[in-house]
């Protein structure tokens, strides 16, 4: 059930509409505080407006105290006057267009779906609350231009109500339940008969810029491990745990996959009493290095090599969203180069979508070569790049497209990994004048 669009608008730093169509592989650039992780972390947030018993519109208790301290936050510089547009497409069997305005409400000290545009096989209908001033969206230009939308008039104990249009006809139904961004259609007579839709954006995963500290030892988990963890802690747990119980063929495929970065490194999973080691060896010596005491760009890399090759063992496409932010941190650049070749390999084999933020023009570079190549079948439309600016305080999206020949259009910003090139001019520059001075 793959993520194809995110809608965005009035959410933290973008405060205009945003549109991000997902390719198998999706690139995000951008300068530092330009709002790149804002972006490439939303599909985390607005899932938990699914698969949820929370009555707010996101059950960000979900993803830990780390977050938001207030909902609030969530709101383009933290004012409430507009609501924050949520949106996604997902397709798949069962295919649905989802997009809702959260209306922050003072009186209650909660966020509530003030309307909810839900378009499904099944079902096609709007939800709006029916005590906001005017019809379906109101809004009123303020001071500044910018549209502000009234709040919902309730108070403290209060239901708020919503109308409904359906099936060409708009009707007030009263109260209706919400359980995150969704409605509880057995809860309203009209709609009791569709039944559960069971709507869900499908498994997503998420990779952070740091990796937890390897340990010099480690346990065998007493279940078998599947989640490798925001920081990927859990590893070395799903690492022993193929070494242990199963055949093997995990460690086994990492270490292909691991080559292509470290030549003749492999890595093995030793027992050390009730513990367990991950350890590096090299072909033809019979040293052993503690993971521990190896580079920590081994310890960036290993959960992605791990996870992509869960992915291609599992024996079915796993349509996972896999965000990864900053991969190629602490990695020589010709890593960033393999790392290309893997998501697009990863995510051809085993239809694995990738998310990534990323500075990396060597892996950009990497992408645009194997699409232009005429001996892979790396299509354009695999990759998607988009570039993150923020001026004026508020953040924008800029979709860049690569034609067949690997070449980028003019959306590509003036001068954006131009710093080489001047760098080599000025030094071109500064030996000429020394050459000069010396003759």
């Amino acid at each position: 059930m793959p993520l194809r669009t995110l809608v965005l608008e009035n959410y933290r730093c973008f405060r205009d509409r945003q549109e991000i169509e997902l390719a198998p592989v999706t690139v995000v650039l951008g300068k530092n505080n330009s709002g790149k992780s804002v972006l490439t972390r939303a599909p985390l947030v607005i899932a938990t407006g699914f698969n949820t018993t929370s009555t707010a519109p996101l059950d960000l208790d979900r993803l830990g105290p780390e977050v938001v301290d207030d909902f609030r936050e969530l709101f383009h510089d933290h004012l409430t006057g507009r609501p924050i547009s949520l949106g996604v497409v997902v397709d798949g069997s069962n295919r649905f267009v989802l997009e809702a305005d959260i209306q922050y409400v003072d009186s209650i000290n909660s966020a509530v779906v003030s309307f909810l545009d839900l378009q499904h096989r099944r079902l096609e209908a709007l939800f709006s609350a029916s005590r906001l001033v005017g019809q379906g969206r109101p809004e009123t230009p303020d001071i500044d231009g910018i549209a502000e939308t009234p709040q919902p008039q309730i108070r403290r104990g209060e239901t708020l109500e919503y109308e409904i249009q359906w099936r060409g006809e708009k009707r007030t139904v009263g109260r209706v339940d919400f359980r995150g961004l969704l409605p509880d259609l057995a809860a309203v007579p009209e709609l009791a008969d569709v039944g559960r839709l069971d709507l869900s954006l499908g498994p997503i995963r998420y990779l952070g810029p740091y990796r937890e500290r390897v340990a010099r030892q480690h346990r065998l988990p007493l279940g078998k491990p599947t989640v490798l963890g925001a920081q990927g802690e859990g590893t070395a747990g799903i690492l022993a745990d193929d070494f242990r119980r199963a055949d093997g063929a995990l460690v086994a495929r990492v270490n292909e996959l691991l080559a292509t970065i470290v030549p003749d490194w492999r890595i093995a999973e030793i027992p050390a009493g009730p513990l367990w080691s991950t350890v590096l060896t090299r072909r033809g010596s019979e040293v052993r290095v503690n993971l521990a005491d190896a580079g920590t760009g081994l310890a960036q890399v290993l959960p992605i090599l791990v996870q992509c090759g869960l992915d291609e063992l599992r024996g079915e496409p796993s349509e996972a969203l896999q965000i990864i932010e900053e991969p190629e941190l602490h990695l020589h650049p010709a890593a960033h180069a393999e790392l290309a070749d893997l998501y697009l390999a990863t995510a051809k084999a085993t239809k694995t979508q990738f998310l990534i933020e990323t500075h990396s023009e060597t892996l950009l570079l990497r992408l645009r070569r194997r699409i232009a190549e005429a001996d892979n079948d790396f299509t354009a439309d695999m990759v998607k790049v988009y570039v993150v600016e923020q001026r004026d305080g508020a953040s924008t999206v800029r979709r860049v497209d690569i034609d067949e020949l690997g070449n980028l259009d003019e959306s590509w910003p003036d001068g954006y990994f131009s710093q080489d090139y001047h760098e080599v001019r000025a030094l071109a520059a500064a030996q000429m004048e020394r050459l000069d001075d010396a003759s």
